[in-house]
């Protein structure tokens, strides 16, 4: 360790003094330099005295007469440079000391100048320019005079201390040089913490022995890891771990040694590490030992570790990194300034000073090496921006700005007494900047400090290419303002304006108004015609110690008083600016108030008062008379401290409060054993608050168990089960609240329920306790009568982690619709300019925030419900959620549309593209006529419609295309959601389609509502069931589908037209079934009628010959329907045997029948008669043309065919 330090410490010292010799022997080269050509020996240049400012410590020299560029020479030849003037005290020390000195008035030479470039100032140690002290109409616009002095008497309209611009060698009168003996500018790099970062890809020394790691760091916050430098992929390195200084030993960030005591925040603090490969290591702060390292953790690793992202991408992964975690993981940011940053080992160093103080290079002190710096911005060390300051006037536009992202452009206005408002605007300068929707830049304010992205008073955004913020009251001073392009930008214009009010009455032409003392009787005589000033009457109260609120009020009388307030000069009612205070005013700082409305009673507060006369103006329109008005302070209250917070009684109110931003009130409670249910709730009162609680020591803003900021000032905490002992409580607020009460008390344990059934949440009611599993969703929804000027949905309090999502309609006024018109020519025949009358328009927006504390803040809602989702990330309890909304005066309820319905389906869609497309009306379309076939919107093409391929489109291949489930989904979702809206599973699955979709698969969010994105993916993975081919869908095409409109039939193997499956005996034909049955039944009837006869009597007997009974049986057999060929004469009958013997048939099978029958005539005229017609249901087969086929009856030969089976069937 020791020789190793000491090494360290000499190439320090011998760093630091070569430097010192370069100085010098520049300051001896510097006449060489010299463009004057008269210029006289620097060495006759004379030290004429000598002073240490009482303020800085700093030692300055007053040299002889002498141009600026010679005096500059001779100041680095005295270790220093020409003055660099940091503010007002440092100017008039310089003139009190110098300007006068041995009774000679003589003008002083200071280090700013512009020579390197007009109007650019520099001064001459590198410090930015900041403060300046110009006199009247300086500097001038003569290109010669780059140099500046401070005037030591009047010169014209520049007064005495101001500064003036002047050629490096007057002739007119002797100026002297002012030296300020130091280093210069020191300057650092400030790192933003998300991706700024300094990286060197150069050969480093070889490190694996012996390594130190220093650096100067100052950090605002030592939270998390925030990582110096590293070397390649998880290599050696130094980082900052929570706090302590920890060394990079190996891969693993949990196994790396960390030092046993911290830095400080907001300090400069000089960090190192010294480690010998396998014997010693240690950390050291500000110099001294910080904790020794474990032998085992003394390794040096090269940071070729192959972490998977350096192997994946390919790259060399060994570079040096300022500023962040190596090559192998693209994290842990540092957050704060570095500077001075050396690794070294017992031979070699490479250093990284940072004395550029612009541009995004740096180089190593010691070898030819370079940094390219990624973000990082150059500051001074006490974090000021390195920046050229342009400074703003009011009602002026300052235009052509440019810059590149990441820069840190400064501004500047200055504020002048009695400033009421100030506003400061930037847009970029084009025509259609109001449709620049990303963010351009940041802005940051400061009043009096240069701010930064984590200082600063204010920050703003560009937004639709335009930036706007106002202040009312402004603070007197320089406000500051810092632009960073978050891209590169051109042609950015900046406009400002300043009100400055008049100044006041004197006070004995006013009324003093003490503290609780009312002043009565007044009356303001005004009326028509009535000059302004009649018609108002000024008051003021003399406030001489803080105050937590000031109010005035006036009461009684008749007419109608109007009341304001104001800090710095009296209201102006009459005027245009007065009473417009936006919310930002209002948290920086209220400076008046005001109330009007019919009657004397009017109230107006300001809080948070300072010390000063506050002015108070009572006016009116018309007349007011005996009124009374009363000022009231309320002081600071007592329980600002923590050690002084108020106990409070359980079940007891408090009250009431006010509060304002920055006061903080404590107060506390004794929960005793067993108490189930602990609840803090503020009621009442108005304006913005939040709670904190802690057990057995004070919360604050970062450190607190439980926390309450939902809006307004109606917090409430609860929770079950508290601990025993004392509960702090911290009340504050951001704005302003009053009125308020403080309850504590005991309650019952309170238990969440939900049954997964929507809950309405109305305006500023909380619903409290809520409780769900990681993963649950719980359904709430608000219900709008009308539209409202905003709807803000919170969630807050409890513990867990939560996302809101929120859907519903909001106002759509047809801006884009209305820019859209201007862009085009206003010539353009039949263009209209587009109407203003508003329309809703569906949104579904996620919260944001952190944990619990979600917020959903909308914009013109309109008047309908918002379905709110609470998507529970992990376990979350005892948090609350309210809404609350504000309707809005001037917009009118929209009026929902009736829910579209589907009138048209695919095979409307088919048949209207075949009506229409087929030109020559023949059935089929031509590749020509198909070329206009349109589905969805889109052109088909040709091939894909010719399925068979045969050159034609018939129909059922149109029907196909047109029937693809993507085509189908797509065409009813159009029609349910002509707007994109989101379309409810149970209207979907309520619709009639050709094909099979299941919309449960496709909700992603699970809120049983189907998306055009999720129709989109629907579309994409759905498989086609539909078969234009198969028009019964039983999978059998038409073509070979006997029964084609008939799902359950197919064919019908005896053609008898009666499918397969409905057949008694599919291969008999239906009518020899009939026959057979017939001829059963009448040989059943036969034996009935024997047997019916013989039980009768014996001597009763059948008359078989009978030509009645002969033709019933005939009609039976259904024999006339028989060929001629049948019918011979029936045989002679034996007679009936009556003593029941043996009916002997005759062996001919043939029935002839008698010639004589009157059956033979009816048959004969049957025949030649026309046959019947078969029934319309009845079904046939279809021909090569296209026509149905049908022999009926069957076997007869008779031929019917039709068109389709709408038609009645005819005979060939």
């Amino acid at each position: 360790m020791g020789p190793l330090r000491e090494i360290n410490d000499s190439m320090k010292q011998l760093t630091k003094s070569v430097l010192l010799v370069s100085i010098f022997l520049i300051s001896l080269s510097a006449p060489l330099l010299s463009t004057n050509a008269e210029a006289q020996d620097v060495s006759d240049i004379e030290v004429l005295h000598t002073a240490v400012n009482p303020y800085n410590n700093n030692t300055y020299h007053l040299l002889s007469e002498a141009s600026w560029s010679e005096s500059a020479q001779v100041a680095i030849g005295l270790d220093g440079f020409l003055v660099t003037v940091d503010d007002d005290q440092e100017n008039q020390w310089l003139m009190e000391t110098f300007a006068n000195f041995d009774n000679l008035s003589r003008h002083l030479w200071i280090g700013l100048s512009d020579y390197d470039n007009e109007g650019d100032y520099r001064w001459h140690d590198g410090t930015p320019f900041l403060y300046r002290n110009w006199g009247a109409e300086q500097p001038s616009a003569n290109g010669e005079e780059d140099y500046v002095h401070i005037a030591s008497t009047n010169m014209g309209n520049i007064m005495p201390g101001n500064w003036n611009d002047l050629e490096d060698d007057p002739q007119y009168f002797p100026v002297y040089g002012v030296v300020e003996v130091g280093p210069g500018a020191d300057y650092a790099l400030r790192f933003d913490g998300v991706d700024d970062k300094i990286v060197i890809d150069e050969d480093l020394p070889n490190y694996s022995e012996v390594i130190e790691i220093s650096a100067m760091v100052n950090m605002a916050d030592t939270s998390g890891l925030n990582f110096i430098t590293m070397l390649g992929d998880y290599g050696w390195g130094l980082y900052i771990n929570e706090g302590n200084l920890a060394y990079s030993s190996e891969y693993s960030i949990s196994r790396h040694p960390t030092s046993n005591t911290s830095i400080n925040i907001d300090e400069w603090t000089q960090v190192s590490v010294i480690i010998e490969a396998g014997s010693y290591g240690e950390f050291f702060i500000n110099g001294e030992p910080a904790g020794l390292i474990a032998v085992e953790d003394t390794n040096i690793p090269e940071g070729d570790f192959g972490s998977n992202n350096c192997y994946q991408s390919g790259e060399d992964c060994d570079e040096l990194f300022i500023g962040r975690m190596g090559a192998g993981c693209d994290c842990n940011y540092f957050k704060g300034m570095i500077d001075n940053v050396t690794i070294s080992n017992l031979t070699e160093s490479t250093s990284w000073q940072f004395p550029e103080g612009e541009g995004g290079l740096t180089s190593d002190l010691y070898q030819n090496r370079t940094g390219y710096i990624d973000g990082a911005a150059w500051v001074m060390p006490d974090g000021t921006i390195v920046a050229q300051a342009v400074e703003l006037f009011s009602d002026e536009e300052l235009s052509g700005i440019s810059g590149q992202e990441g820069d840190q452009l400064l501004f500047f206005i200055e504020v002048g007494p009695l400033t009421s408002s100030l506003m400061i605007d930037a847009y970029i300068e084009s025509e259609d900047f109001w449709k620049v929707e990303e963010e351009k830049f940041d802005a940051y304010f400061g009043h009096g400090f240069i701010p930064n992205s984590w200082n600063h008073d204010r920050h703003a955004t560009m937004e639709w290419g335009f930036m706007f913020e106002q202040w009312s009251w402004p603070d007197e001073g320089i406000l500051w303002m810092v632009i960073v392009p978050k891209q590169d930008i051109e042609d950015l214009s900046i406009y400002s304006y300043m009100e400055v009010a008049d100044p006041p009455p004197e006070l004995d032409e006013m009324t003093e108004l003490i503290n609780g003392i009312p002043v009565t009787d007044q009356t303001i005589e005004g009326g028509r015609g009535t000059p302004e000033e009649e018609r108002i009457l000024y008051y003021y109260v003399d406030v001489t110690e803080n105050l937590s609120a000031l109010t005035v009020k006036t009461y009684n009388g008749n007419g109608n008083v109007d009341l304001a307030m104001s800090w710095g000069t009296v209201p102006d009612p009459f005027g245009f600016f007065f009473g417009f205070e936006d919310d930002d005013m209002e948290m920086e700082g209220q400076k008046s108030a005001w109330d009007g409305g019919p009657g004397n009673e009017q109230v107006v507060t300001l809080y948070d008062v300072e010390p000063g006369i506050y002015y108070i103006a009572a006016y009116t329109y018309g007349r007011a008379n005996d009124f009374t008005i009363v000022a009231d302070m309320t002081y600071q209250p007592e329980n600002i401290e923590p050690e002084d917070a108020i106990e409070l009684t359980p079940g007891i109110a408090y009250g009431p409060l006010s509060g304002y931003d920055g006061l903080l009130q404590y107060f506390k409670v004794n929960v005793p054993q067993g108490t189930e249910r602990l609840e803090v709730d503020l009621n009442s009162g108005f304006g913005e608050a939040s709670l904190f609680m802690k057990l057995a020591e004070a919360p604050t803003y970062s450190d607190f168990t439980y926390n309450s900021n939902s809006p307004g000032a109606g917090d409430k905490i609860g929770f079950n089960d508290p601990t025993p002992g004392m509960w702090y409580i911290l009340l504050e607020t951001d704005m302003v609240f009053g009125e308020v009460k403080i309850t504590a008390s005991f309650e019952d344990r309170y238990v969440w329920q939900y049954d997964g059934t929507p809950i309405q949440l109305f305006n500023g009611d909380e619903v409290s306790g809520i409780e769900a599993p990681a993963g649950e969703s719980l359904n709430f929804f608000v219900d709008l009568e009308k539209p409202g000027d905003y709807l803000s949905i919170t969630t807050y309090g409890g513990s867990g982690d939560l996302e809101l999502e929120a859907t519903g309609n909001v106002i759509d006024f047809g801006f884009d619709d209305f820019f859209d018109f201007f862009e085009g020519e206003f010539g353009e025949s039949g263009r209209q300019r587009p109407g203003a009358e508003p329309e809703a328009q569906q949104v579904s927006i996620n919260s944001d925030g952190f944990g619990t504390e979600q917020q959903i803040f909308i914009d013109f809602p309109a008047n309908g419900r918002f379905e709110i989702t609470l998507n529970a990330l992990e376990d979350i309890s005892e948090v609350t959620i309210i809404a609350s909304w504000v309707y809005s005066e001037f917009i009118d309820p929209i009026t929902e549309p009736e829910d579209p319905v589907v009138v048209e389906d695919c095979r409307d869609v088919a048949a209207k593209e075949m009506t229409s497309k087929d030109i020559d009306k023949n059935g089929l379309l031509s590749e020509e006529e198909a070329k206009n076939v349109v589905i969805n919107g889109d052109s088909v093409r040709f091939l894909e419609l010719d399925s068979n391929k045969d050159g034609e489109i018939e129909f059922a291949e149109l029907l196909q295309i047109s029937c693809n489930c993507d085509n189908e989904i797509e065409l009813i979702f159009n029609q349910l959601s002509p707007d994109n809206r989101e379309v409810s599973i149970e209207i979907l699955s309520s619709q009639v389609y050709e094909n099979k979709f299941d919309f449960f698969e496709i909700d992603s969010n699970s809120n049983l509502r189907i998306s055009q994105a999720e129709i989109d993916i629907l579309a994409l993975l759905c498989t086609t069931t539909f078969d234009a081919f198969d028009g019964d869908g039983d999978g059998v095409p038409d073509v070979d589908d006997l029964f084609p409109n008939d799902p359950d039939e197919s064919k019908d193997s005896d053609g008898d037209g009666v499918g397969d499956n409905a057949d008694l005996a599919p291969s008999i034909a239906n009518d020899l079934i009939y026959s057979a049955g017939a001829i059963m039944a009448i040989g059943l009837l036969a034996m009935l009628v024997l047997v019916s006869r013989n039980s009768r009597s014996k001597d009763n007997s059948v008359t078989w010959n009978s030509d009645e009974q002969f033709d019933l049986s005939d009609r039976m057999m259904k024999m006339e329907n028989n060929t001629p060929e049948v019918f011979k004469q029936t045989p002679e009958l034996p007679e009936q045997n009556t003593d029941l013997a043996p009916i002997i048939q005759p062996k001919t099978n043939i029935i002839e029948v008698p010639r004589n029958n009157p059956v033979g005539d009816n048959l004969f005229e049957q025949l030649i008669g026309e046959p019947e017609t078969p029934p319309n249901q009845l079904l046939g087969m279809i021909d090569s043309n296209g026509n149905e086929i049908l022999e009926f009856p069957v076997g007869s030969g008779n031929k019917w065919q039709r068109k389709d089976s709408t038609q009645p069937w005819s005979r060939n």
